[in-house]
């Protein structure tokens, strides 16, 4: 023991330098070590992979045929629809196409769709007339079970051309009531020295929380402009769109002041005044007619109730001294 410990002593260095070289080449060599003893198995991989890039891949077929999905099954049934009634009867659709552009449908697939709906309403309408019949007892006729399923399925189809018709009602009101606002703030525009251009951008913007519909067609009368198209082809446009007499005259008023140089503003400003008068005049028009159209609903409401509290006390009062 104390000879190990002599020869333990006799080793300890005079200075620190050594040792502090050693440390310095082990942490070198733990280092290096990992890039060293993984360089031949990387140059492995790269060379597995470049073969097997170069390796003509088989495709590989797959386990089971995927399930279309509603989305894609309910697209294809609409462009189909669509492509058989285009070829049946291509004004039809163009004409049912401009109406659903004048409800708010911007959707190109919008045609399809409709008819879809269409069909899907006379097959609910017949199908709902068929257990209609079967839980009243189905005592009827064959006849006149097949007329009661027909008419069903009639109304099943015609409903969504009345639902369209109102809906392009809706809109052409909010269109009309709109349109003096979209004038006036376009007067402002133009005594700022805008151009009509940048007036018609501003306004769609301007108008977006009020008429969201008017602004959404003004946008595209905007995109319509800024694609080269000119300016009275995109106003006669947007006419055919908004369905309003009022839109197209506005147009020939742009027409008119720019061949003659009137002043823009000037015209703009009665433009804006006579379509506030007229829609006062059709506002005054509706609350004239108001008394006419309630005297259907009193009539047949009201009228039967004032008789029968007018003439039972009298009926009651015979009875009783008749007795």
């Amino acid at each position: 023991m104390e000879t190990l410990i002599v020869f333990l002593a006799a080793l300890r260095p005079t200075s620190l330098a050594p040792a502090a070289l050693l440390l310095l080449v082990l942490g070198g060599v733990a280092v290096a070590w990992p890039l060293l003893a993984h360089r031949g198995g990387r140059s492995d991989v790269k060379r597995r992979l470049k073969v097997e890039a170069d390796m003509p891949v088989a495709p590989v077929p797959d386990a089971a045929p995927k399930k279309k999905s509603p989305g894609v099954v309910r697209e294809k049934a609409m462009k189909t629809a669509h492509d058989f009634y285009a070829k049946s009867d291509p004004e039809n659709v163009a004409r049912l196409r401009m109406r659903l552009i004048q409800a708010g449908h911007m959707d190109p697939s919008a045609v399809g769709k409709f008819f879809l709906i269409r069909f899907v309403g006379f097959a609910v309408g017949a199908v709902g007339a068929l257990l209609a019949d079967r839980w009243m007892g189905g005592g009827s006729s064959a006849m006149s079970r097949g007329a009661f399923v027909i008419m069903t399925g009639g109304a099943g189809y015609f409903f969504p051309g009345l639902a369209l018709s109102r809906q392009i009602g809706t809109k052409m009101r909010e269109y009309r009531n709109g349109f003096p606002d979209f004038m006036d703030l376009m007067i402002v525009c133009s005594d700022a020295g805008m151009s009509m251009e940048a007036g018609i951008e501003r306004v769609a913007k301007e108008l977006f929380l009020t008429y969201p519909s008017l602004s959404q067609n003004l946008t595209l009368v905007s995109l319509e402009l800024r694609a080269g198209r000119s300016l009275d082809d995109a106003l006669k446009s947007l006419a055919d769109r908004l369905s309003l007499q009022e839109v197209r005259s506005f147009a020939t008023l742009l027409q008119q002041s720019k061949e003659l140089g009137t002043s823009l503003s000037g015209a703009l400003r009665v433009f804006s005044d006579e379509m506030r008068h007229k829609r006062m005049s059709m506002a005054e028009e509706k609350a004239h007619a108001l008394p006419a159209k309630m005297s259907v609903p009193v009539t047949v409401c009201i009228l039967p109730v004032v008789l029968m509290v007018a003439i039972i006390p009298v009926i009651v009062k015979m009875s009783t001294m008749g007795e």
